[in-house]
């Protein structure tokens, strides 16, 4: 797990919303992780934070920096979203 591989995921999941449809279409937290892994972002909670401030710390704009931190919010919510039950 590195933070160039969150750096890497806020890049990509800002600007592919294919990727951001797979990761929301993910019914628990091991198939998210199995997309996120499929694309090469391995990444802990902690180095996506870190990845989150250098980022964060690079914006030249307003709008950009918005853009990332809306970016992060919903990738946090996502995270805590419970897995969908299985149908039985």
């Amino acid at each position: 797990m590195t933070i160039q591989h969150a750096i890497d995921f806020i890049r990509s999941g800002q600007n592919d919303p294919q990727l951001r449809h797979r990761l929301v279409q993910a019914d628990t937290e091991q198939v998210r992780e199995a997309v996120l892994s499929k694309e090469n972002f391995k990444f802990s909670m902690a180095e996506f934070e870190e990845a989150y401030s250098l980022t964060l710390f690079k914006c030249q704009h307003q709008k950009d920096a918005e853009a990332l931190m809306t970016f992060r919010m919903w990738w946090l919510m996502l995270q805590r979203s419970p897995d969908k039950p299985l149908n039985t």
